[in-house]
């Protein structure tokens, strides 16, 4: 006799009512280049903050790679801190002004497979995340 074990899927809310599992980097990006984070796991939070120490260092904070060239993007000005309930398996950060602006990631992580998350682009009608 065969089990069918199902798999946790993104709208599974018990996943997101526990505590998370802690995914924490920190990291330089320079001006113009961009980092992309990928999650093993959908995330239940994420807060990233710009830690630079350059008062003109800023970067940019979008879901998508195409989300910086329509605009549909944070900016995170030195010793600030995007805080938020976010479902996401991947952010990518951007260098805005200045040279090698140090950041933090930390992303709270559920225990939805990162492959069974939708993929979410302006293409599959998901309006402002480029």
């Amino acid at each position: 006799m065969s089990l069918y074990n199902p798999l946790m899927g993104e709208g599974f809310v018990p996943a997101y009512q526990i505590s998370s599992t802690p995914w924490v980097t920190s990291s330089l990006v320079a001006l113009g280049e961009i980092k992309q984070y990928t999650f093993p796991y959908v995330t239940r939070f994420v807060n990233i903050q710009n830690v630079a120490t350059g008062s003109g260092d800023v970067i940019n904070v979008a879901f998508t790679s195409r989300g910086f060239q329509t605009g549909n993007y944070f900016t995170l000005k030195q010793n600030t801190t995007l805080n938020a309930d976010i479902r996401t398996d991947r952010i990518f950060i951007s260098g805005s002004l200045g040279t090698n602006i140090k950041h933090e990631v930390l992303a709270g992580l559920t225990g939805v497979f990162a492959a069974q998350f939708q993929i979410i682009t302006g293409s599959s009608g998901f309006q402002g995340v480029g």
